[in-house]
C-alpha cells in the first residue's frame, strides 16, 4: 500500500466538485482508517499546510498593545481572523522605526500569508520591504503619501472640526492644543485642521512620545501662561498626561480649563461635566483592514496581481 494513497485517505482529499479525486474502496478505506486508530495516528494540519504552501496566519503590527485604542483593535482583528480559519502573530513597535523593521523580519520567516500595520514615522522603507516579499498588507490608523499602499484610516481633519465645535461649544474661546512630537499623518492631519481653522494666535504643543509625562509639566505651566480656557488633546495618552499635570497645578478641570479628547480613556468620565472625545470607528478599522487583506490573499491566491492596488479606506469618527 502507498504512501500517498493512505495520505489521500487521511487528509480525506475532495475535490472542487465534491468527488474524490482518485477511486478507492470501501475496504481499502476501512483498512487504512483501522490501522491509523490502532497507531493512534492523527494527520499534521501544519505539513498539510506547509506542502499546500499556506500558513493560514497573518501578522499584525501595532503601535503600543498596551494603549487601550490598539489593545480594542486587536481583539477586532483577532475576532475576524478566527472567522477566515486565521491566526494572528502580534507585534508592538512602541514608534521604533528598527523595532518595526526586526517584527516585519520575524514574521516573514514564520512565513505569515499578509500583514496589517501601523507604521512608525519613518517606516515607508520598511513596507517596501514587505512588498518586496510578495507578501499582501494593509496599513491601518495612518498613511504615507510618499508610498501608496492599502490604508484604512480616519478622517481626522473631520475630527478636528468636531472637536472645535464642541469645546466652543462649552463656552471656550482661547483654544490650545496638545499634540504628540512625532510625526505621522494622524497627528499633522489633526494639527493641519487646528491651524486652519483656528489660525496662529492658538497654539499647538508637542509631547515627545518617549517621556509624555515629563513634558506635560512643561506644556501644563505654559498653558496656564498663556490663560487658556480650552484644550484639545490629540490622543488619549497625552490627553491623560497634561489632565494630570493640571489637576496637580490646582486647576478646576471642565471648569477653569475646557477639555475635548481625542480616543477613550476612562479618566474622561471623572470630571463634572465628563469630558466629551472623538472616538475613531475602531471595530470597524479592524474590520474592513482585515476583510481587504483576506481579499487581497484571495486574490493573490488565485495568481492574480496585486501591485496596482492602493485604496485608501477613510472612515468617519463620531464625536462622544
Amino acid at each position: 500500500m502507498s504512501i500517498a494513497l493512505v495520505s489521500f485517505v487521511m487528509n480525506n482529499r475532495i475535490e472542487s466538485n465534491g468527488k474524490q479525486k482518485y477511486r478507492v474502496s470501501e475496504t481499502t478505506k476501512e483498512r487504512i482508517l483501522e490501522v491509523a486508530q490502532r497507531l493512534n495516528y492523527r494527520p499534521s494540519s501544519a505539513a498539510r499546510m506547509l506542502r499546500q504552501g499556506r500558513t493560514k496566519s497573518i501578522g499584525v503590527i501595532l503601535s503600543d498593545m498596551a494603549n487601550i485604542f490598539y489593545g480594542t483593535i486587536a481583539k477586532e482583528l483577532e475576532n475576524r481572523a478566527y472567522l477566515h480559519g486565521y491566526t494572528v502573530i502580534f507585534g508592538s513597535t512602541e514608534e521604533d522605526t528598527e523595532r518595526f523593521a526586526m517584527l516585519i523580519q520575524s514574521f516573514l520567516e514564520k512565513d505569515v500569508e499578509g500583514f496589517i500595520v501601523v507604521p512608525p514615522a519613518g517606516g515607508g522603507k520598511y513596507l517596501e520591504k514587505i512588498a518586496e516579499s510578495g507578501r499582501p498588507f494593509v496599513v491601518i490608523d495612518r498613511y504615507n503619501p510618499e508610498f501608496p499602499v492599502p490604508t484604512v484610516v480616519t478622517d481626522n481633519e473631520k475630527a478636528m472640526e468636531m472637536a472645535i465645535d464642541a469645546l466652543r461649544a462649552q463656552g471656550a474661546k482661547k483654544i490650545d492644543m496638545v499634540s504628540y512630537a512625532m510625526r505621522i499623518s494622524s497627528m499633522t492631519d489633526r494639527e493641519k485642521s487646528f491651524r486652519r481653522i483656528l489660525g496662529p494666535e492658538s497654539k499647538i504643543f508637542h509631547l515627545p512620545f518617549e517621556d509624555v509625562k515629563a513634558g506635560a509639566e512643561k506644556v501644563a505651566d505654559e498653558i496656564l501662561a498663556r490663560g487658556t480656557d480650552g484644550v484639545i488633546t490629540a490622543s488619549n495618552v497625552p490627553g491623560v498626561a497634561i489632565l494630570q499635570a493640571l489637576f496637580r497645578k490646582g486647576v478646576k478641570i471642565q471648569k477653569d480649563i475646557k477639555f475635548v479628547g481625542f480616543d477613550y480613556s476612562n479618566v474622561y468620565g471623572l470630571f463634572d461635566p465628563p469630558i466629551p472625545y472623538i472616538l475613531q470607528p475602531l471595530p470597524q478599522i479592524a474590520a474592513e483592514s482585515a476583510e481587504y487583506l483576506f481579499r487581497l490573499i484571495d486574490i493573490q491566491a488565485h495568481g492574480e496581481d496585486i501591485k496596482g492596488i492602493k485604496d485608501r479606506i477613510t472612515l468617519q469618527a463620531t464625536l462622544l
